[in-house]
């Protein structure tokens, strides 16, 4: 009986360096109540069972450790002599530096508080390991919208509500939802979950935190009408113009309702005089009145009408546009003429205007308007329409580059992709121009390299500096070029080696999502056994090495990515090692 306790008790003592507190209980549960006691004694922290060996370092494994708020994750202390050993049964004390962020039981599991940054320690004889521990947020499983159903008449609004959940049903507070519709012409929803009913029909509002999306079923409907109005109620237009009333529709509870999907009927008592469109465009065809009305194909007794009255147009003033004070020499532009007439309305276009060129040598101008600079100086253009006369005068000139400016002014690819930058070139009067020279210039072309028209093409990470010169002027943008992320690490999964033998490597190969191979990464390395093995990767993360205590037994190597930031990406590679004890004689 004494042997099986002592062979129990060692086993529990080792189970509470590398297993958690409630593994040992699990344990004890399935076993006699006496193997349950020393299972008991053997995992409390407040147990050496080696007190007569000192430690002289302690480590802890892993010493980088990512969990979100409210999960755990557990982590190995060991004590080692001054010779190098592992010291077998040595008493662990853990804390951590910062509990409102993590906690650490004494049997080294460490619980995610909140979010941050805190370091739990081993401790033995006086002797501190580490670990860098950083919580990040707890991840949604569940999210419930509110109202999950709800009926709402086109421009009513309602606010809804989203209640992200982690998996124990505990509502996680601080999210930001992500809300979107199923179709925004029916309804649409703002950031804050205010759904506006547009037009009628059924629905999905929906709210995404962490990827996990809750849905709520809306259906919109309409009011029925009462009434409608046009405005202006009487207008008057020049024959061939157009005009469209403005049409305002209420429900029976005299609410302002949206005309979109309402069916009307648009008719005209005198097509003599006025037509109407099926969207209430009225033409005037000759002069004289007419009543345009308005009728609601739903409800027919809803109508109203507008009175309109077609003169014959008088043109009483020209007017030139744009009036610039310069022209840049040997660069067209486009002038055109506005004309009112007698009502004050402006006649739309299709009547006869001439225009003329006043300094023809200077400036010509074409019978569309179009103005042609040919000489530095002074030019003035005249246009006649009827009696209406109307003179625009300006200098022609060389307008130099004054700025230049880049878009985006910074931005942030992968190596191997684009980016196109825009130039956008300004004259001193702030014009933008297009006829300017431009040259592209890359700060390091053994990184990226840029086109006669901006594109940016990467090759190297770093940051890049792309400017673009017109004349004298230069703009400059800045180019932050990532490296690919590492997607896999490639090594056959077991490695065998003995504790004097020569060569003690074995080759890795990291390649991204495209298959293609990387170099020069940073590779972590964990054991889940440091006393038996422990291995690191050369600077070209193509080979890892593989060091052994003069002691046999199996560990697992798990192998992860660090990207620049120190930060895990791609998947973890675990490679089991056996190392074989040779006593050398």
């Amino acid at each position: 009986m004494l042997g099986v306790t002592s062979l129990i008790a060692d086993r529990a003592s080792r189970m509470r360096v590398f297993a958690p507190i409630d593994s040992l209980r699990r344990f004890s549960r399935a076993t006699p109540a006496w193997i349950g006691l020393i299972l008991a004694v053997a995992a409390s922290p407040a147990c050496d069972l080696n007190p007569n060996v000192e430690a002289c370092s302690v480590t802890i494994a892993p010493n980088v450790i990512t969990v979100t708020v409210n999960s755990a994750m557990n982590v190995s202390g060991t004590a080692f002599d001054c010779s190098g050993n592992t010291i077998r049964d040595k008493k662990i004390n853990f804390s951590s530096a910062n509990v409102s962020v993590a906690t650490v039981t004494p049997a080294g599991q460490i619980i995610g508080v909140s979010v941050g940054q805190t370091t739990v320690s081993a401790v033995a004889n006086g002797k501190t390991g580490t670990a860098q521990v950083t919580v990040t947020p707890e991840q949604a499983t569940t999210v419930t919208v509110s109202p999950a159903t709800f009926t709402l008449r086109v421009g009513q609004t309602r606010a809804f509500t989203g209640s992200p959940k982690n998996p124990s049903g505990t509502v996680i507070t601080g999210r930001t939802l992500r809300w979107s519709s199923s179709n925004s012409s029916i309804a649409s929803v703002d950031q804050s979950g205010s759904v506006t009913a547009l037009t009628p029909g059924n629905v999905v509002i929906a709210a995404d935190a962490d990827g996990v999306i809750g849905n709520a079923a809306l259906t919109v409907t309409n009011l029925p009408l009462g009434s409608c109005t046009l405005a202006p109620a009487t207008q008057r237009v020049t024959v061939s113009a157009q005009a469209q009333p403005t049409i305002t529709l209420r429900d029976t509870a005299n609410n302002v309702t949206p005309s979109q999907g309402r069916p009307l009927v648009w008719t005209s008592d005198n097509e003599v005089v006025a037509t109407v469109s099926g969207t209430g465009v009225i033409r005037a065809v000759r002069a004289g009145t007419a009543a345009v009305r308005a009728s609601s194909v739903e409800y027919p007794n809803v109508s109203c009408q507008t009175s309109f009255e077609a003169v014959d147009a008088r043109i009483v003033s020209a007017t030139i546009s744009p009036r610039p004070q310069t022209l840049r020499i040997g660069i067209p532009r486009q002038f055109s003429a506005s004309l009112v007439d007698s009502i004050g309305q402006t006649i739309p276009p299709g009547r006869v205007v001439t225009w003329t060129s006043v300094t023809p040598a200077t400036a010509t101008v074409s019978a569309t308007g179009l103005v042609t600079s040919l000489a530095l100086g002074s030019a003035r253009i005249a246009v006649r329409a009827d009696n209406a006369v109307d003179t625009v005068g300006f200098t022609v000139t060389r307008v130099p580059v004054a700025t230049v400016r880049l878009s985006p002014l910074s931005s942030s690819v992968v190596q191997g992709q684009t980016v196109q930058l825009t130039a956008i070139v300004e004259d001193s009067t702030g014009a933008a121009v297009t006829d300017r020279v431009i040259e592209w210039v890359s700060s390091d072309a053994t990184r990226a390299t840029v086109s006669a028209t901006g594109l940016v093409s990467t090759t190297a990470p770093g940051t890049v500096n792309i400017s673009a010169t017109s004349e004298t002027r230069s703009g400059s943008a800045s180019v932050n070029i990532q490296p690919i992320p590492v997607d896999s690490i490639f090594a056959d999964s077991t490695y065998s080696v003995a504790t004097n033998a020569v060569s003690k490597t074995f080759a890795i190969t990291l390649k991204d999502a495209a298959g293609n191979q990387l170099f020069n990464r940073q590779v972590a390395i964990t054991s889940s056994t440091p006393g038996v093995a422990q291995g690191t990767a050369n600077q070209a993360a193509t080979v890892v090495t593989v060091t052994t205590f003069n002691t046999a037994g199996t560990t697992i190597l798990t192998l992860r990515a660090l990207n620049a930031n120190g930060q895990p990406e791609g998947k973890a590679t675990r490679i089991t090692v056996t190392v074989t004890l040779v006593v050398t004689p």
